[in-house]
């Protein structure tokens, strides 16, 4: 049994754990998440626990009084800083994630659907139906805030937000969070599972294969449909129903009616590439690049491979130390030790892979799968050789540009420095339409931070020497707010500003920013950064003093000593 702080603690663990900084951040909780989450307290056989209803008594112990809600207990931080009020927002994503999935465009049914489902999360009788008592319009708001705006602190950004009626004005918070709801992941399971059986779909596919695949089927439900459509989210959804293909027993039967897909626990872990190139003889090398679960939760794994043990060590949130040379056709598998769920580790079949710059190091040379590149940015891309065609089209419809090709051997090709020149991808009939899909831009601004004193180990810049700011948009121009996240009621800026072009911005203090651009009253994009003081740098010594003895002196740095040994 855990109570309430226990609870609360291991929830926001689960979702920030490896993640890396800029990473948008979901607070999905649902009876799989819970489940997945619960490994993290003492099991007993002899006695199992229903970790499900186990978090719901925590929740009601701590924020409930007979029939009545009381947030006062839940307001402000733990010891460990993490904001108190985590696991009641992770209760209403739960009544959130149990919604009926049935589209309706009756927004008030909608909003007392949802309220259904919280009284029962929370125990409540339903008689009355509507908000519980204690729970008045808008007092939950505070803590979606207080939420949001501790990710941004710690480097990460929010997507918890309010609506645009007055009917979902406030239930949007949580609905937000709940990208496929009760019933979604069966449905998307046994699509998935039909698909592999009639071959239209493959074991082995990546998360970019797998989102664009399933945006090209004829999904029955309207709610899923307008889901995988949805642009804002388009990462956030695309991992979801990634997370569900990937924790596929494909050797395990369903029976009809049979309900699956209610936890989702990862069976497989997936690798990228991670590119290297000695700049002296002119070769290149592709290494197999692991991804690290977050709910690892610092179990060690070994990858077995050809009968040696290779442990995986973390080389930054989000990823694994990269490993071996990796053919970029994939569809290769190997055994994994070490955990309960995670079974093998694959590096699924691709055709191409389009690769960025180290983000923490632009000038080391260093491609990888990192994320997709941003309006402005070029990028490597690696691709089979019959792609050659497609991409002269792309180039003669101003659609996408490149330095120069580099063949890597008869099969590929590496495009150098491309950039994406256009938004208007509608006008062109692809012959490979997963190359469009990958490449079609799904944002209409992008946030460049450039220059600047980056501080080690730290995901900011020093006080005094802060980045130079561009909006990469395809319009002339954008509405730019830059807000101090300790008084965001208070914008640094608020104003319309040109696009493609250093932005004059004031003086920074040390604290957290938060720079987000507008187009047409819609947010296009947003990027958090941090400006360190001078006194937040690490003056230790190093663990080793590298030193030349020369005669009777020792040079050490900018020291020169007499050399004991030499009296």
């Amino acid at each position: 049994m855990a109570n309430y702080d226990e609870w609360n603690e291991a929830i926001t663990e689960y979702f920030v754990s490896g993640m890396p900084n800029g990473a948008t951040i979901y607070l999905s909780v649902d009876d799989g998440a819970l489940m997945d989450i619960s490994t993290c307290f003492e099991q007993s056989e002899a006695n199992p626990v229903n970790w499900v209803d186990d978090f719901t008594t925590a929740v009601r112990s701590k924020c409930l009084i007979g029939n009545r809600v009381y947030l006062e207990s839940i307001s402000g931080y733990q010891s460990k800083g993490q904001p108190r009020c985590v696991a009641f927002l992770s209760a209403m994503v739960l009544a959130a994630h149990r919604m009926v999935a049935e589209y309706t465009e009756d927004e008030a049914i909608a909003q007392i659907n949802y309220f259904t489902r919280l009284r029962q999360v929370l125990g409540l009788p339903d008689e009355e139906g509507g908000r519980p008592d204690g729970l008045s319009i808008g007092l939950e708001e505070k803590l979606w805030q207080l939420w949001n705006w501790w990710l941004i602190r710690k480097g990460w950004l929010p997507s918890a937000e309010s609506g645009q009626s007055n009917y979902d004005k406030y239930i949007n918070y949580p609905l937000s969070q709940a990208l496929l709801r009760e019933g979604d992941r069966e449905s998307v399971e046994r699509l998935f599972r039909e698909s592999e059986k009639s071959g239209q779909l493959s074991r082995v596919w990546d998360r970019d294969t797998v989102g664009s695949w399933i945006r090209g089927q004829d999904l029955r439900s309207r709610y899923l449909k307008e889901l995988v459509q949805e642009s804002g989210r388009y990462e956030a959804i695309t991992d979801a129903i990634y997370d569900v293909y990937i924790s596929i027993d494909w050797d395990k039967e369903v029976d009809q009616g049979q309900t699956v897909g209610h936890s989702i626990v990862q069976r497989r872990l997936t690798a990228g590439l991670y590119r290297v190139e000695d700049f002296i003889m002119g070769t290149v090398e592709y290494l197999l690049y692991p991804r690290r679960p977050r709910q690892l939760q610092n179990k060690p794994l070994e990858v077995i491979q050809n009968g040696h043990t290779h442990l995986l060590r973390e080389e930054r949130p989000g990823w694994f130390l990269p490993l071996w040379c990796a053919d970029p056709a994939g569809g290769v598998s190997y055994e994994v030790r070490g955990h309960p769920q995670i079974k093998e580790l694959i590096l699924p079949e691709r055709k191409f892979w389009i690769l960025i710059r180290d983000p923490e190091n632009e000038a080391s040379g260093i491609f990888a799968g990192w994320g997709h590149p941003g309006l402005g940015e070029t990028f490597l891309l690696l691709c089979r050789k019959e792609y050659a065609d497609q991409m002269e089209i792309f180039k003669q419809e101003a659609l996408l540009k490149w330095d120069h090709d580099f063949p890597i051997n008869d099969d590929w090709v590496e495009y150098r420095e491309c950039m994406i020149l256009s938004p208007s991808w509608e006008g062109i009939i692809p012959q490979h339409q997963d190359l469009y899909n990958a490449l079609r831009p799904t944002v209409s601004a992008t946030i460049s931070l450039k220059g600047g004193l980056r501080v080690p180990n730290q995901s900011g810049y020093l006080e005094g020497y802060a980045p130079e700011l561009t909006i990469i948009a395809f319009d002339d121009s954008v509405e730019l707010k830059l807000l101090d996240v300790s008084r965001p009621a208070e914008p640094i800026m608020d104003e319309i500003v040109k696009t493609n072009q250093p932005i004059n911005y004031p003086a920074l203090g040390s604290g957290d920013y938060l720079i987000e651009a507008y187009n047409l009253g819609k947010r296009a994009t947003r990027r958090g950064f941090r400006i360190a003081p001078w006194d937040s740098l690490d003056g230790r010594q190093p663990k080793e003093a590298f030193s030349v003895e020369v005669g009777k002196f020792r040079l050490q740095g900018a020291i020169i000593k007499t050399s004991e040994s030499k009296g």
